[in-house]
Formats: structure tokens, C-alpha cells, sequence
């Protein structure tokens, strides 16, 4: 008798972790979508918690399954080219705000080790939350004066002031007064920022740009890689290799070749 009550309780010991094991591996299953949907279908969940998965798990598969696509795809693409062709204009203006960037030094002729940029602001212009993810800027106010904003901070620069973001950190800045303001704009190392202004006022010129927003949706995703400019609204690990993943696809696509006019 106390034999067999032994092998019940020994039993029972070893039943324990092995419910538990299965729970474990049916919660695990419900994060990959098709074997979940397999497991919840058969388990004896309660119907509403069964159609509340299938609807609402359904466009998180999609969504998902899409990005790693994307970004998987793109792996096997050749780099975004970031370069400029032998431009002997070093004088870009924007019609439309009737001001202009000045090419100082650009990449080529530091050997990549940084850009120098002299931007013309127009009254209260500038740009918006940002940062980039491989280069450290630097600002130096020339004339007028810029507001430069710094990780919810923000510092009000006048002629002969400088300040700096280093990689990855959110900044912008903005002319300060209804006056035309010049910044002195330096990033190390070089990237693609000549590329960006030379495309950007292009297509501003060309009414192709418009609220920060381009009439084609992969020129968009061009002009951010091309700066590797992020924004704040989405989390660093799922914009950054989804915008750079695009524009090697724009670039596949041949979508660049319409912004050849401003580069080349």
C-alpha cells in the first residue's frame, strides 16, 4: 500500500513540470503566428480569446513579416551610393524660401573626414526634430541668430557661437529672428549631406517637394538615407535599418535616376 501511495506522489512530482513545460511552450508558440494559430485552435481556450488572437495577431504577422522582408531582401543589394558627381557649382538656392547653402569643403576634398556647409536660413526656417546615427554635427552661428535644440533642451546662438550633436542625439535648429540667419554647418566624418541639399532644393525648385514631403514616396526615403536623417516618432532599431533598407531598394529600383539632374 505505501508502495503504490509512494509511485502516486512520485508520479504527480513529475507531472508538475511537465504541465508546466507544455504551458510554457503553447504561450511560446502564440508569439509565432501560423504554429499559433495551429496550437490556440486546438487548445480549449475560450472562443473569444481564440477569435481575439486570430483577428488581432493577423496584421502584427503581416506587418512583421513584411519589415523582416524588406530588410532581409535589401541585404543583398549593393550600397546606397552617398556620392556627388564633379559639380563646379558650389552655390545651391532654394526658390521657393529665397535662400541658399554654400559648399565650403565637401567630401571629397577632406578625404572623407568631414563636410563644411554654409546654410542660409530664411526668417524663423530651419528643421525639425532629428538626429543621425554616424556623424556628429557641429554649428557655428555666422550671422544673425539660430535656437539650437538638444535632447528637449534648447540653446539660442548668436554670431560666433557654436554648438555640436553628436551621433544619435535628437537636435535641430532654427533661425532665431525674421531676419536671414547663416550657419556654418560641419559633420564628421563626411556622409551624404552635399547629396541631400543638392536633391532637396532640386526638387523644391522643380515643385516636386512639398511640407517636407515629396510628390514620389521613395525620393523621400532618399533624401533620409542619403543624411542618414531619423526621426523621433519611431524607435531607433525599427526605422533605422527599415529607411536604409528602402533606399538601397529605391536604388535597385532605379528611382534615383529621376534625381540624377541634381547630382551628376
Amino acid at each position: 500500500m505505501e508502495s503504490i501511495q509512494s509511485n502516486a506522489v512520485w508520479t504527480a512530482e513529475k507531472a508538475v513540470p511537465t504541465v508546466k513545460k507544455r504551458k510554457w511552450s503553447f504561450r511560446l508558440s502564440l508569439a509565432f503566428y501560423p504554429v499559433g494559430i495551429f496550437r490556440i485552435w486546438r487548445s480549449k481556450t475560450r472562443v473569444w480569446l481564440k477569435l481575439a488572437y486570430t483577428l488581432l495577431g493577423f496584421p502584427v504577422f503581416v506587418l512583421t513579416a513584411g519589415y523582416l522582408a524588406i530588410v532581409f531582401f535589401a541585404a543583398f543589394l549593393p550600397p546606397l551610393d552617398r556620392t556627388v558627381g564633379p559639380r563646379t557649382d558650389r552655390r545651391i538656392v532654394n526658390s521657393e524660401g529665397n535662400y541658399a547653402a554654400t559648399f565650403v569643403k565637401t567630401g571629397v576634398e577632406t578625404g572623407g573626414a568631414y563636410e563644411l556647409v554654409e546654410v542660409e536660413l530664411e526668417p524663423y526656417g530651419g528643421n525639425d526634430w532629428h538626429y543621425h546615427a554616424n556623424f556628429e554635427e557641429s554649428f557655428t552661428v555666422v550671422e544673425g541668430a539660430v535656437r539650437i535644440g538638444q535632447d528637449g533642451k534648447e540653446i539660442l546662438l548668436k554670431k560666433g557661437a557654436s554648438a555640436s550633436a553628436a551621433k544619435k542625439e535628437l537636435h535641430y535648429f532654427k533661425n532665431a529672428n525674421g531676419e536671414k540667419s547663416v550657419l556654418l554647418v560641419k559633420i564628421t566624418p563626411a556622409a551624404g549631406l552635399e547629396k541631400t541639399l543638392r536633391v532637396g532644393y532640386g526638387l523644391i525648385n522643380d515643385g516636386k517637394l512639398h511640407n517636407d514631403m515629396t510628390e514620389n514616396p521613395w525620393h523621400m526615403v532618399l533624401l533620409l538615407a542619403y543624411s542618414e536623417s531619423y526621426l523621433p516618432a519611431m524607435p531607433r532599431w525599427f526605422q533605422e535599418p527599415l529607411i536604409g533598407a528602402l533606399a538601397k531598394i529605391a536604388q535597385w529600383r532605379g528611382e534615383d535616376k529621376a534625381l540624377y539632374q541634381y547630382f551628376k
